[in-house]
C-alpha cells in the first residue's frame, strides 16, 4: 500500500492518526474520574475512518479532498474548546492549531491556509477569553504569535524551495522543469483562445571551445551575460529558460512563425555576447510538449549545421567570447 501513496496522503493519514490518539487519550487515560466524553470517542473513531480512507485513496487523494477534510476538522475541533472542563484542557485543544496550520501551509494554497488558520486562532482565543477571562490573555498571545510566526516561516521556506526547484541557479532563468510547467499552461491557454504559440530553441555556437580555451569561469560568465541580455530584450509575456549546458528555449506567447522569426532576428542583433543558433517551431494542436520541444530542437540543429557550413566556406575563424 505504501507504494501507492504520495507525500500529501501520508501526511494526512499521520495527521488523523495523531488526532485519533489525542481523542482516545483524552477520553480514557487523561479523563478526570467520574467524567465521560463520548464526543471524544466519536472524534477518535472519525479520525480512524478518515485516515484509513486517505490511505485507501493513496495518490488519488486530491488537494480539494484535503481542503474539505481540513474544513471538517475546523468545524469539529474549534467548538470543542467550549466543552473542555478547565482552562488547561482548552489550551491543550487550542494547541492543535500548530500541526493544523503547518499542514495547511505545506499542502494547500496559502490563502486557504491563512483563512482557516487565522480563523482557528481567532475563535479559540475568543472562546477561551470568554470562558476563563483576561487572566489567560498572556498565554494566548504567546501561543498565537508563536503559531503564526512558525506558519509564515514555513510558508517562506516552502516558496523558496519551490522557486529553487524550477529556476536555474547560474543564470537566474527558469529551468527545464519550470519551463515545462509554464508550457503546459501556455498550451492550455492557446487551446482555449485559439491563439498561436511558438518556440525558439537556442544553442550557443562552439561553447565547448570557450570552456576549453578560457576556462569554466569564463564560460559561466558568458552564460550569465547571454541570459541577462535575453531576459532584458525578450517580451515580458514570453518565457525564457535554460535547459542545461548551453541550450536554452524561448516560448513566444501569441506569436506565429512569421512573428517568431522577426523576434528571433531582432534578438540575434541585440544579444551579441556570443554567437548562437536557433530553431523555430509553432505549436500544432494535439501535439505533446515533448514533441513540440523536439521539433524546435531539430530546427535548431539544422540551422547550426547550415551556419557552420557557411562559415567554413567563408574561411571564418573560431569565435571567442566578447
Amino acid at each position: 500500500m505504501l507504494e501507492r501513496q504520495n507525500d500529501r496522503s501520508l501526511a494526512t493519514a499521520a495527521f488523523f492518526a495523531a488526532g485519533m490518539l489525542f481523542a482516545f487519550g483524552n477520553a480514557t487515560v487523561f479523563l478526570p474520574a467520574g467524567d465521560e466524553r463520548p464526543d471524544l470517542v466519536a472524534v477518535g473513531i472519525a479520525c480512524l475512518i478518515a485516515g484509513c480512507g486517505v490511505l485507501v485513496a493513496g495518490s488519488r487523494f486530491s488537494t480539494r479532498a484535503a481542503g474539505a477534510l481540513m474544513m471538517l476538522v475546523f468545524i469539529v475541533v474549534v467548538p470543542s474548546v467550549l466543552l473542555a472542563p478547565d482552562a488547561i484542557r482548552s489550551i491543550n485543544t487550542g494547541l492543535l492549531f500548530l500541526p493544523y496550520f503547518l499542514y495547511l501551509v505545506w499542502f494547500l494554497p496559502m490563502w486557504f491556509a491563512r483563512l482557516l488558520g487565522y480563523a482557528w486562532i481567532a475563535l479559540v482565543d475568543a472562546f477561551i477569553l470568554a470562558r476563563f477571562g483576561p487572566s489567560m490573555l498572556s498565554v494566548l498571545v504567546t501561543l498565537t504569535v508563536t503559531g503564526l510566526v512558525l506558519g509564515e516561516l514555513i510558508a517562506l521556506f516552502k516558496r523558496r524551495l519551490e522557486r529553487s526547484s524550477i529556476t536555474d541557479p547560474l543564470c537566474g532563468t527558469w529551468n527545464a522543469v519550470g519551463f515545462r510547467s509554464l508550457l503546459d499552461r501556455a498550451v492550455a491557454a492557446s487551446l482555449r483562445g485559439g491563439r498561436p504559440l511558438t518556440m525558439l530553441y537556442l544553442d550557443l555556437d562552439d561553447f565547448k571551445r570557450v570552456n576549453d580555451r578560457f576556462g569554466h569561469s569564463e564560460g559561466d560568465r558568458v552564460l550569465r551575460e547571454f541570459s541577462q541580455l535575453m531576459l532584458e530584450n525578450c517580451r515580458p509575456q514570453d518565457v525564457f529558460a535554460r535547459f542545461g549546458g548551453d541550450e536554452f528555449a524561448l516560448l513566444l506567447i501569441d506569436a506565429d512563425t512569421e512573428l517568431a522569426r522577426s523576434i528571433a532576428e531582432r534578438l540575434h542583433r541585440e544579444v551579441d555576447v556570443v554567437r548562437w543558433s536557433y530553431g523555430i517551431a509553432e505549436w500544432v494542436p494535439g501535439e505533446t510538449p515533448d514533441a513540440f520541444i523536439s521539433r524546435a530542437d531539430i530546427e535548431m540543429l539544422g540551422a547550426k549545421r547550415s551556419r557552420k557550413g557557411d562559415a567554413q566556406e567563408q574561411g571564418s575563424s573560431e569565435h571567442e567570447p566578447r
